[in-house]
């Protein structure tokens, strides 16, 4: 059984504020209902990459006022009737932690103007969402599909293997099959130790005043992997942030694709005062007991300004 999310305020993770609920006082008894099962996510891709997504959660509106988040899919009940604006929002889980969900903040809420709500019936709503326009308040960093010719990752001097570029059925190819033919591929033998790479570009323009800035990929691996930042402040200093989980069993060639939204924003706040970030990616084979196996694909570093 599905749950309802208790509506709580969202902490520093995304640093947006919510309106209070409104609790539809009166004398209505029997509630309208809203059904999603679905979302989707339209979008240029040469702008903003590739319409993955892994929106878990229908943050609804009605009439401005929220009344709550709810787990996909979801019938939710409204206590209110006739023409009412209601407006949903995707919800994701930060940094894949189920007790951190919160409003995706980078896409146009999903608007139905003047939507019939007629109590005891339901009504199936498939939202489909796009970015924000990119520009002033919104900000796509930077992308890496690994379908361009150029990788923007490079090989650390502590890393023993490099970046492949693999294609056909271990790839990630978009549902089109338009766009998509290429994945970043690590492997790790017996023979190997350690894959470390970074960002070809420092980023020197990541705000550093609390607004959300997130990394996005889909990966496949199978074993763990660390994601983090190296920055310069005087020295250069790395600083893991996240540790992905292997999507199957270790040593196993992984064929099953996830998504992770990733929020840094906390951590450029701490380190306000250097001078540039770098993203890396980074794994150990320690044991030396067997192949490990590392996919990358659609990865993004996309901020809104507050």
């Amino acid at each position: 059984m599905r749950r309802h999310f208790t509506l709580i305020t969202l902490f520093v993770i995304l640093f947006l504020s919510f309106p209070s609920c409104n609790n539809f006082e009166g004398p209505q008894t029997v509630p309208a209902y809203l059904r999603i099962d679905t979302m989707m996510v339209s979008c240029d891709y040469y702008t903003y990459g590739a319409n993955t997504h892994s929106f878990t959660d229908a943050w609804v509106y009605i009439d401005d006022d929220i009344i709550g988040a709810y787990e996909l899919p979801a019938t939710i009940p409204v206590l209110a009737q006739g023409p009412h604006k209601v407006e949903i929002r995707p919800g994701i889980k930060v940094n894949g932690i189920a007790q951190t969900r919160a409003e995706y903040p980078f896409m146009v809420p999903a608007e139905y103007t003047d939507l019939d709500l007629v109590p005891d019936s339901v009504i199936t709503l498939r939202p489909v969402f796009t970015y924000l326009p990119d520009g002033d308040n919104f900000h796509v960093r930077w992308i890496e599909d690994f379908d361009g010719g150029f990788v923007s990752l490079e090989s650390t001097t502590s890393s023993d293997v490099s970046i492949n570029c693999v294609n056909g059925p271990k790839a990630w190819h978009d549902p089109a099959g338009i766009y998509s033919s290429y994945s970043g591929q690590f492997v790790l033998t017996s023979d190997t130790m350690h894959f470390q790479v970074s960002t070809s570009e420092q980023f020197e323009d990541l705000p550093t005043t609390g607004s959300a800035c997130m990394l996005e990929m889909d990966y496949k691996c199978s074993d763990t992997c660390l994601v983090g930042l190296y920055y310069k402040d005087g020295s250069i200093y790395e600083y893991p942030i996240y540790r992905v989980n292997p999507t199957c069993e270790s040593g196993v060639d992984p064929d099953r694709w996830k998504k992770v939204y990733i929020n840094i924003g906390p951590y450029l706040v701490e380190n306000e005062s250097a001078s540039y970030f770098k993203v890396y990616f980074s794994s150990w084979n320690p044991r030396n007991d067997g192949t490990q196996y590392f996919y990358f694909d659609n990865l993004k570093l996309i901020y809104r300004d507050r």
